[in-house]
């Protein structure tokens, strides 16, 4: 079964430090916003507009010339086993054990 990227919503979806390692001054569950706001506060900078609105920039890729865009930092979750739908069947297989 293949593992894929969840994209976590800003507000909505929580979050919990698993490792004591690299442990960030944050409380025990915090959301993506929380989060922003605490790389904000350690660079100074405006870090949720790069995730909401983008910014401007050039990109030079192999073969092509610069290209004027918008540059935004995505941010998504790898479960280690995903959450699969029920199945309707589920009871009657339940049902048979």
């Amino acid at each position: 079964m293949d593992n894929k990227w969840i994209s976590l919503d800003l507000e909505a979806d929580v979050i919990s430090q698993q490792s004591n390692q690299n442990k960030m001054s944050l409380p025990d569950f915090f959301t993506l916003a929380k989060l922003l706001e605490y790389w904000q506060r350690q660079t100074g900078g405006p870090l949720k507009d790069f995730f909401l609105n983008g910014w401007e920039c050039k990109v030079l890729q192999p073969g092509k010339g610069w290209q004027t865009g918008k540059m935004k930092i995505h941010i998504e979750f790898y479960p280690d086993r995903p959450t699969e739908p029920e199945s309707p069947l589920d009871d009657i297989r339940k049902m048979d054990n």
